[in-house]
């Protein structure tokens, strides 16, 4: 038993050392690597609540920032998990560092089932998370038309650059919801300035109508990398749909590369219903 315990102490450490010299040799050229993922409430693939695949996810990719859709706090259904504080205590199991971890609730419900069972601190709630592995930075939220909201981070580890992460309305019927969405969305980063990454979930295809206000004023990381050669993975991200998005604006951020990322084949059983997508950036310093 001592040599086991032993061995897992050092598998850790190993781990973590491996990862501070991955993100040191990122920080010392710039490079940042941003990621957003739909978790689906921890469901996987299977149909099975399973938040530790979504964890396992995060751990292997090494994002230097993450921002997550559908994340629960005092949910019955999802053992009344804080999803956000799970999520960041599995990181900090897997990868041996502390992540530090912020939660904005979109919604909520009178249902207090999980405080009265002694299992939860408050009311039934869906948001946007994000972590890092290292601080975060100050953040700041915009509500949204239809009960929806923006969250941003200025991150600390790139000299306070703005990051937002959002989730659009769903639903064919609610295209003109996500009109709305996007047309709030762009007039409240726009006063977040550039540089600037705005990520997300927007349930749209990027021909869609209600998608334009967004790339009128950013960059579709998946089309400029994918016309540079330097995209992969499949270009669905929910299925055949291309719905989540990395758009970035600035010549100060230059893109180097993205990915979506198939959980299915990492894990046997997928993550989430939707795929990671993760982009490359080199942060230019500012003059």
């Amino acid at each position: 038993m001592r040599w086991l315990l032993t061995s897992a102490a050092l598998a850790t450490l190993v781990a973590s050392s491996a990862n501070t010299a991955v993100r040191t040799e990122r920080a010392a050229d710039g490079t940042l690597k941003v990621m957003t993922f739909n978790i689906q409430h921890g469901i996987d693939g299977s149909s099975k609540y399973n938040l530790k695949r979504a964890i396992d996810v995060i751990a292997k990719i090494q994002p230097d920032i993450v921002g997550l859709q559908e994340v629960t706090r005092n949910h019955p259904y999802y053992n009344c998990d804080d999803q956000p504080a799970k999520i960041a205590e599995g990181l900090k199991a897997a990868t041996g560092r502390a992540w530090s971890v912020a939660y904005e609730q979109e919604w909520f419900t009178p249902n207090v089932e999980c405080q009265q069972s002694g299992r939860g601190d408050g009311k039934e709630t869906e948001g946007l998370a994000f972590l890092a592995p290292g601080p975060l930075g100050s953040t700041s939220m915009t509500p949204l038309p239809v009960s929806r909201i923006a969250f941003a981070v200025k991150l600390q580890q790139a000299g306070g650059l703005p990051i937002v992460v959002t989730h659009l309305a769903s639903g064919k019927k609610n295209a003109d919801a996500r009109r709305q969405e996007a047309e709030a969305l762009v007039k409240w980063t726009e006063k977040l300035g550039a540089p600037q990454i705005l990520m997300g979930d927007f349930n749209a295809k990027p021909s869609d109508v209600e998608l334009q206000p967004v790339l009128t004023m950013f960059r579709d990381a998946w089309q400029v990398a994918s016309h540079a050669g330097h995209a992969s993975g499949e270009e669905g991200t929910h299925g055949a749909n291309r719905i989540d998005y990395v758009f970035f604006r600035s010549e100060a951020l230059e893109l180097t590369a993205i990915q979506t990322v198939d959980t299915a084949g990492w894990l046997t059983t997928a993550a989430s219903d939707h795929k990671p997508l993760v982009a490359t950036f080199r942060v230019k310093p500012r003059s």
